[in-house]
């Protein structure tokens, strides 16, 4: 919405740009579960702090069917005066807990019946206008549970309701006709309803008006009736004519909206991103000079262009329809309004320009998510104003001013001692300060300041899911900075509350931009020192506050130790901590300079270390160092030993899988322990020879590559089979040092006089095979005698 006001608390209409709020929800009433002895009396607040005798509980309306017929009756003061000459609102609910009584807001005109569920019910009314209280108070003649309806038959002539602010809303007669506009909380003059953002619904309305209508000076023309969702029907009876529009969409009552009046009525359709045609009707007073009606007709023309660019913001339009509403109308309704689908604006300067950008950005923020409690207003018209200025940027459509440059400078002009700063956003109570600084200004700087503390990508993430996740319905601040911290994964709970729920000039936010950089060998040796150098650049507006970096050394710390933990730093566990030097000015950049020195026990290979901006409003330019310690030579297979384990035998060592160009040395060992070490360049095998020494030990090999680049690496074979003595020629088989034997066959070499181990096996077994059969004999014949 966008009001002008007597005190300069409203935006100028020509500059503030500003949309209702319109999203689908549950109301959030709580309510008591029924007492054991039977229905409850409906609560008759919804419990805002802003309007607290405005809104009822017990029930959630799910729709509305306005039935109203107008007549004019008159002139008086340059305005038509006329009647609802007869009415029927009929709203379909649901009891959250059985009801025996329940209320709705309904000012002004004379009820004449009312039924719940097609029996009368009794009624009365409960009104303190001082205290802005205007109940309807219904009690059915059974107790309502689940689904219910409740239909209320009145007339008389509409009353204005005037705000705590002077502003008119209400029915508000034009020079022609009528209007019927809602925000805050005026929509109950037009029918009864739960007077609340928090409980949405659909709507049908219907309005038989006269076909032709004059205005003040008598001049007659073709009338029309502009309101909410989709044209259903158009019925002509004698000289009036009944105009039924339906809104399948959710819908908070202050966004609904009936001009009766002299209109030129333009229909058409757009054509969204998606590919989606929706059709679009847009009314103009026929009072308006030419150029009045080209400038709103050229408007018109250039909504699908828009749209489709909000969309690129915002996400998929979300209503069914679109168009604008251009009606003169008294001055006391000093505003546009994001009214649901087609807004409401009350000159063609108005619809011109940014407030149609504005209203446009209110059918996604304000519309399609709509606040839970007036407080939260600030959500829907911060986004909207924040909106056109993001919109004619060279950032978004238009080739002005950042939007960073732009809430910046409205930020510093406005002295810390302005009392335009006394009222956060997200704690105001006060009705007759609703449309104030805070709600439009300080609202839209901070949105822009969210943007930088959270970073591009994250924001437009955020106000894309924020339509994407409640679509239709009514959330409250909360919700949004939940959905920030969820999609950001920082806590925003400072910023958050200096600026939507503390008084006082909050601060600007810091921008800074973060590098992370090694200076040292690569790959690095053991003994080396690398160098890392931390800069923080601020690429803000501000001088920086409070901005903290964090350094993961996990993987470093491994590989190397610091010398020392740098000074201005602290290092707790692997976490270097760095708080980024107070009042560094926009465009400079602070650095943090530490050294670490390679271990002699670091593994070989890649390894990084990561920096991170742990405060709000830091990117990255690079935030990873990555170095190399010299990787261990190492072959792709074990070495492997061939030839027989026998004293006096030469046993070969082939290592294959080595990097080109490594030079091998070879380290044989005996039972582990070395007994020769040959350097063989370039050679694929080396040999030994079995010492008498070796008998019964096993034999291995370590084989030593070097080259340049790596570090030096071995890797040590499987040892043989135990080693044998060699068999001695012409003695019988005698044992000796000479003899040579197979170590696969694993046999010891024996003299001919001597049975062989096998021989001896053998003869064992078969004497004790003996023996057994022995035994069997004996023992049968034992059996048998």
């Amino acid at each position: 919405m966008l009001r002008l006001t007597s005190p300069a608390r409203r935006r100028m209409l020509a500059t503030l740009p500003v949309t209702a709020l319109l999203a689908g929800s549950l109301l959030v009433t709580s309510v008591p579960a029924a007492a054991a002895d039977g229905p409850i009396d409906g609560p008759r607040t919804s419990g805002d702090a802003m309007f607290p005798n405005v809104g009822n509980g017990g029930y959630d309306a799910l729709n509305y069917d306005v039935s109203l017929a107008w007549s004019p009756t008159g002139v008086a003061d340059g305005l038509i005066t006329g009647d609802i000459t007869t009415a029927t609102t009929t709203m379909t609910a649901k009891a959250l807990s059985p009801l025996r009584s329940f209320s709705l807001d309904f000012e002004g005109m004379t009820i004449s019946a009312v039924t719940v569920n097609g029996t009368p019910a009794t009624w009365e009314r409960d009104i303190d206008a001082d205290a802005v209280k205007y109940k309807l108070i219904v009690t059915p003649a059974t107790p309502v549970e689940g689904e219910f309806t409740v239909a209320v038959t009145y007339s008389g002539t509409p009353e204005r309701h005037v705000d705590t602010d002077g502003s008119y809303e209400g029915w508000n007669g034009t020079n022609d006709g009528a209007i019927l506009l809602g925000q805050p909380i005026g929509m109950m003059t037009g029918f009864p309803h739960n007077n609340t953002p928090s409980d949405k619904a659909t709507y049908t309305i219907s309005v038989d008006a006269p076909s032709v209508l004059a205005n003040a000076s008598g001049v007659t023309g073709d009338a029309a009736v502009a309101s909410n969702g989709e044209l259903q029907s158009k019925t002509v009876s004698g000289d009036r004519t009944t105009w039924v529009w339906r809104q399948d969409k959710q819908m908070a009552s202050e966004l609904a909206v009936i001009a009766i009046g002299r209109f030129e009525v333009i229909n058409g359709s757009i054509t969204l991103t998606d590919g989606r045609s929706i059709p679009s009707w847009s009314f103009i007073d026929a009072g308006l000079s030419d150029t009045n009606k080209t400038t709103i007709r050229d408007r018109v023309t250039q909504l699908e262009a828009i749209t489709r660019n909000l969309e690129s913001v915002y996400g998929p339009y979300p209503g069914n329809s679109t168009g604008v509403i251009v009606d003169s109308v008294p001055g006391g309704v000093n505003y546009a309004l994001e009214t649901q689908d087609r807004s409401f604006f009350p000159s063609a300067n108005s619809v011109n320009g940014n407030t149609l950008i504005h209203e446009l950005v209110h059918q996604w923020y304000g519309d399609n998510v709509a606040p839970r409690t007036w407080t939260d207003i600030w959500i829907g018209e911060g986004m909207a104003t924040w909106g056109p200025t993001h919109y004619n940027s060279a950032a978004g459509f238009g080739s002005g001013a950042s939007t960073e440059q732009t809430y910046y400078s409205s930020w510093n002009r406005t002295a810390s001692t302005s009392a335009n700063w006394n009222t956060p956003p997200g704690a105001q109570t006060a009705s007759e300060d609703l449309y104030g600084y805070q709600t439009y200004t300080r609202s839209a700087q901070f949105w822009e300041a969210l943007k930088i503390s959270l970073g591009d990508d994250a924001f437009f993430s955020l106000i894309r899911e924020w339509q994407t996740r409640f679509a239709g319905q009514s959330r409250a601040a909360a919700d949004l900075k939940a959905l920030a911290e969820e999609i950001s994964g920082r806590d925003i709970t400072a910023l958050w509350n200096d600026w939507i729920l503390e008084p006082g000039k909050p601060a600007w936010p810091d921008k800074l931009s973060l590098s992370v950089a090694d200076a040292g060998a690569d790959p690095l040796a053991i003994g080396d020192t690398v160098t890392y150098t931390v800069a923080a650049t601020n690429t803000g507006l501000v001088p920086l506050a409070s901005s903290v970096i964090t350094v993961d050394l996990s993987e470093l710390l491994t590989r190397a130790t610091l010398d020392p933990v740098p000074t201005g730093a602290t290092l707790d566990g692997t976490t270097l901590t760095w708080n980024v030097p107070v009042d560094t000015a926009p465009a400079a950049t602070a650095e943090l300079t530490f050294r670490a020195t390679v271990i002699d026990t670091a593994p070989g290979g890649a390894f990084s270390v990561t920096g991170r901006v742990a405060t709000l409003g830091g990117t990255c330019d690079t935030c990873v160092a990555e170095a190399n310690v010299m990787q261990v030579l190492a072959p792709t297979t074990a070495p492997t030993i061939t030839g027989k384990a026998v004293v006096g035998q030469t046993l070969t060592a082939s290592s294959e899988g080595w990097p080109e160009g490594t030079e091998l040395s070879y380290e044989w060992a005996i039972d582990g322990e070395p007994v020769v070490s040959t350097a063989r360049a370039a050679d694929p095998a080396a040999t030994f020879t079995i010492p008498a020494s070796a008998l019964g030990a096993r034999i291995s090999v370590t084989v030593t590559g070097s080259l340049a680049g790596f570090r030096t690496g071995s890797v040590t074979s499987a040892a043989t089979v135990a080693v044998v003595a060699a068999a001695v020629p012409g003695d019988g088989g005698t044992p000796g040092t000479g003899g040579v034997t197979d170590p696969g066959d694993d046999e010891l070499s024996s003299t001919g006089g001597e049975l062989p181990i096998g021989g001896v096996l053998i003869g064992m077994v078969l004497l004790s095979l003996g023996g057994a059969f022995v035994a069997m004999r004996r023992r049968r014949g034992i059996d048998a005698s």
